[in-house]
């Protein structure tokens, strides 16, 4: 659920409030219909702040709990599966500053995925910690 459910909310929202997207236009060739929020609303500060970091923390965190279970819900490996996490976010977010992958560089994206991740590590730490006492 700590993947899937941040992952499935984060594509609804990025379909609904990003039509100019590529997948999403091709999402909308598949379905024949638009579902999207009106472009006079999509540049206020909270469309923006879900568009530009909010989905960014949902796909940090998820990505947190993924390596987690990819290790096998190893505890005792969160550390190495939080370094992993934090470089490869940094690195998805630095490709944008070259043409191998497109997007736009932002310092805050690497902040807000680490704020997420670190958040996903506390709850893996205190639910497995107490998990093992019992």
């Amino acid at each position: 659920m700590n993947i899937l459910v941040p992952i499935i909310i984060g594509a609804a929202i990025y379909y609904v409030i990003s039509p100019n997207v590529i997948f999403v236009q091709q999402l909308d060739s598949l379905l024949a219909r638009e579902i999207h929020v009106n472009t006079a609303y999509s540049n206020t500060s909270i469309i923006r702040f879900v568009r530009n970091y909010l989905l960014d923390m949902m796909w940090g965190y998820a990505l947190v709990f993924a390596l987690f279970l990819f290790t096998g819900n190893n505890a005792a490996e969160i550390r190495k599966i939080f370094i992993i996490a934090v470089i490869f976010s940094a690195v998805m977010e630095i490709l944008q500053l070259t043409s191998f992958a497109k997007g736009i560089f932002d310092v805050f994206d690497i902040i807000v995925e680490f704020l997420a991740e670190v958040t996903a590590v506390f709850i893996i730490k205190k639910y497995y910690s107490e998990e093992e006492e019992t």
